[in-house]
């Protein structure tokens, strides 16, 4: 089964604790690049959550927007 693709908070806390071992002084090449490599999948999904959230947001200040339009026609 696949896994499950963590949510932003998730994904950020797991970005501060890979961080963390990269400012440690006792990792070896190996795990250096696993753990850049995950630090990648999770900054994609991050950005891919601020985008989501960001037209979610802009979708939704357009309809307000449409519907303050329709509003004041109606009072006019």
């Amino acid at each position: 089964m696949a896994k499950k693709q963590p949510g932003y908070a998730e994904a950020l806390a797991e970005l501060e604790e890979i961080l963390e071992q990269l400012e440690g002084d006792d990792l070896d090449v190996d795990q250096l690049a696993a753990l850049v490599g995950r630090a990648s999948e999770l900054l994609i999904t991050c950005r891919s959550s601020i985008t989501a959230a960001q037209e979610d947001v802009d979708r939704i200040v357009k309809e307000l927007d449409e519907l303050e339009t329709e509003l004041d026609e109606e009072d006019e």
